[in-house]
């Protein structure tokens, strides 16, 4: 009888649990929808706003010289010299072109920022550099260095497509004449060259006539003074801004790092009008080979043209990256 009570009292508690142990799970099913809403409302939210308002503004890191020029990678040097040279000989083989040089340039550019950018940072603009070190983005030294081989790169392309470009400009111009119909007067005169001396003209002012352009012609020596200078400033700030947005817009692709270099020089094309160049290294190769140009008895309107673009885009420019970071600075600031 003894062990039939102790039975008996062991199975009275475990019937006593069952229910409890039902209501205790019933109750943790019944929060556990509250607490998952509440968990994704105090973690998601915070994180979005903090992606979308961050400015990439912290300087370069502080080192000597040499470590400077220990820090510099031949990669990005060499980026920067053929990035700038492709952007050189578009530039020079489209600027004349109204119907769609300006666009031509433009994504050129982008597309050139987009394979480079990672490189480099894909400056290709003197006046982009010395932005970014105004802004502290980039050091001294490699200002000087990316300076230098920009300008070498936008060198090289004139020399490279001069001699393209007059290797095939006889036949440019041969061919214009025969569409006109003086194919045949051309043969009998002996050549392009005698048919011009017998009209009392020059293979480059019949070129003009039939609008065939002339290499040459693209040069910055053709605006001068204050109207150019200004236009320069006005077009390279518009760019600017694009450039801002690339340097202290964190969380970006490089997309839309292309797009804004590309869409900026577009803009600043567009508002400037047609004599500004916003590259000073471009701007120097397109005046540094022209007969005289530089040492002759144009010696005085090349360097002061030359003085005109490259100032007045480097403080364009300034002005545009400048003004984006303190008015993103300041839009994001808590």
């Amino acid at each position: 009888m003894a062990t039939k009570k102790a039975v008996s009292s062991k199975k009275k508690p475990s019937t006593t649990k069952k229910p409890v142990a039902k209501k205790a799970a019933a109750s943790k099913k019944n929060d556990a929808p509250v607490i998952v809403e509440q968990e994704i409302v105090e973690i998601v939210a915070p994180a979005a706003v903090e992606t979308n308002s961050e400015i990439d503004d912290a300087p370069f890191a502080k080192m000597t010289v040499s470590e400077k020029l220990m820090a510099l990678k031949p990669g990005a040097l060499i980026a920067e010299f053929i990035g700038t040279f492709v952007l050189a000989a578009v530039v020079l083989n489209l600027a004349q072109n109204k119907n769609f040089g300006v666009l031509g340039i433009s994504f050129a550019l982008a597309a050139l920022v987009m394979i480079f950018g990672s490189i480099s940072g894909a400056h290709l603009n003197p006046a982009i550099t010395i932005a970014s070190y105004v802004n502290r983005k980039t050091d001294g030294v490699k200002t000087v260095a990316y300076i230098l081989v920009q300008i070498l790169g936008a060198v090289l392309a004139f020399v490279v497509m001069h001699a393209l470009f007059t290797a095939n400009f006889d036949n440019s111009v041969l061919a214009a004449l025969t569409s006109q119909g003086y194919g045949e007067s051309v043969k009998q005169a002996g050549g392009l060259v005698e048919f011009a001396k017998q009209n009392n003209t020059t293979v480059d002012a019949i070129a003009k006539t039939l609008g065939v352009s002339n290499f040459t012609d693209v040069s910055i020596a053709g605006g001068q003074g204050w109207t150019t200078f200004f236009a320069e400033v006005i077009g390279s700030i518009v760019f600017g801004l694009g450039v801002g947005f690339a340097f202290f817009q964190k969380n970006k692709s490089k997309i839309e790092t292309g797009l804004a270099f590309g869409l900026g020089l577009l803009g600043g094309l567009v508002v400037g009008g047609s004599v500004v160049v916003l590259n000073p290294a471009v701007a120097c190769a397109l005046g540094a080979f022209t007969k005289g140009a530089m040492f002759g008895e144009s010696a005085g309107t090349f360097w002061l043209a030359l003085a005109v673009y490259a100032l007045g885009t480097t403080v364009g420019m300034t002005i545009g990256v400048t003004i984006y970071r303190f008015i993103f600075k300041d839009a994001v600031r808590k």
